[in-house]
């Protein structure tokens, strides 16, 4: 088990449910049955405030933990556009990560890249928004 991940479960960010909300996505990979529950409070088209529920893998989880974090104060289209640009890249193997998103790249390595459906539960979630 890569230590890297076990740090990313062991201090999850934004963990559970906001109390107030305006938006709620849920969605449950039908692969594996990992499940999780977004919870975002947006205004202006910015995501001020996420967080999110799982029922999960340790790698959705350390998956939802980041995502949380990488899109939080952004506006969120931009991050929904974001998102389907890192679906079709993880798909090809062909990713350019930045910023915040770079703390994707130790899920993204070749012992879990088999499990990329677990590590793209938040983000199949956020696209439900649409």
């Amino acid at each position: 088990m890569n230590t890297l991940l076990l740090k990313h479960v062991g201090a999850l960010k934004n963990y559970g449910a906001l109390k107030s909300f305006t938006h709620k996505c849920i969605y449950k990979n039908s692969t594996c049955g990992d499940k999780v529950t977004i919870y975002l409070k947006i205004s202006k088209k910015i995501i001020e405030k996420i967080s999110y529920k799982t029922e999960s893998c340790l790698l959705c989880q350390a998956s939802c933990s980041i995502f949380s974090d990488c899109v939080k104060n952004k506006n969120l289209n931009t991050t929904i556009n974001h998102t389907k640009l890192f679906i079709n890249s993880i798909f090809k193997k062909k990713i350019n990560l930045s910023g915040k998103w770079k703390k994707y790249n130790f899920l993204l390595k070749k012992d879990y890249f088999n499990r990329k459906s677990c590590i793209l539960v938040p983000f199949n979630a956020l696209i439900k928004l649409q």
